[in-house]
Order: C-alpha cells, then structure tokens, then sequence
C-alpha cells in the first residue's frame, strides 16, 4: 500500500502542469485513427499512453488555483467516495468504448458526436461538481474538441469521406 501511496504522491502534483490537460484530448486522434484502420494493439497502446500521461510532465513551479481546486475535487471524489463517484466513473471507459467503436464502424459523424458530446459532457460535470473553477476545463476540452473536429473533417474531405450519423 505504502508503494501505491508513494507513487500517487510523486504523480499528483505533475497532473497539475496545464500541458498534461492539452494533451489529454489529443488521445482521441490516434484512438479515431486506430480504431478506424482496426489496429488492436496500437490501439491499446494508445490508450494505456493517454491514462498515463497525467504524470509525463513535470510538476508546474506555478499551480493555477482553478486547476488545483478542480483536482481537489476530484482527489475528494476518489478519497471518499459517493454514489456520484460509482455512478460517473465507469463513463469514463464508456466514452473512450463509444469513441472506438463509432470509428471502428467507420461512422464519423457518430465519432465526431461521442468526441465532442463527451468532451461538452465532462465540461459540464466538472463545473457542476467544483463550481467556478471548473471553468478551467473549458480551454483544454474546448479546444482539443474544436482541434479534433477540424483535422477530422479535414481528412475526411480530403478523402472524399461523407460526415453521415451512420456506418459507411
């Protein structure tokens, strides 16, 4: 246990550096990207990188206090958890499963819908759970989501793709 504690002690504070928050959305490309050309274990790769890259970067010099109020929030959640932590945990795994197998059905306009809806989703919740520092989500997500968007259908025009809410 002492050795689970350590770890999550070194690791906490680097998930306070702002750039792990960027990054975090830019999973979904690579996880579209394999799901789509049905790579299994590059796909697992992925998201083993994307549920590790909390701890990649270094801790900040600086902490944005929303950012530190909202992981507070969170660090609440898991410490001593509710029938909110056990309800919203597993959407997590659910969203990621939607997002991979919209893409795997090669349908982009569900896996833009999961993207962004997932993305507006976890907005929301963590507004609603921290308050005003929950705005501190909205730049990171707001703009991974707008990013993934883009360069999604930019290929997808590019590669003559329709945008349709179905399978091709």
């Amino acid at each position: 246990m002492d050795l689970i504690n350590d770890f999550l002690a070194w690791a906490w504070p680097r998930h306070l550096n702002p750039i792990s928050w960027y990054i975090r959305p830019l999973f979904f490309l690579p996880i579209a990207y394999f799901s789509w050309t049905r790579r299994p274990g590059r796909l697992t790769a992925t998201i083993v990188a994307m549920v590790s890259s909390f701890f990649w970067f270094p801790a900040p010099a600086e902490v944005d206090p929303k950012i530190a109020g909202v992981l507070e929030m969170e660090r609440e959640l898991f410490a001593n958890p509710t029938w909110v932590t056990w309800l919203t945990l597993p959407l997590i795994p659910a969203l990621i499963g939607a997002l991979c197998a919209a893409f795997w059905q090669r349908s982009l306009g569900w896996g833009l819908v999961v993207i962004d809806g997932g993305l507006a989703a976890k907005i929301a919740w963590t507004i609603a759970n921290s308050g005003g520092d929950g705005i501190a989500t909205v730049a990171p997500l707001g703009l991974g989501a707008i990013a993934m968007t883009a360069i999604i259908v930019l290929i997808a025009r590019r590669k003559g793709l329709r945008l349709a809410l179905r399978s091709r």
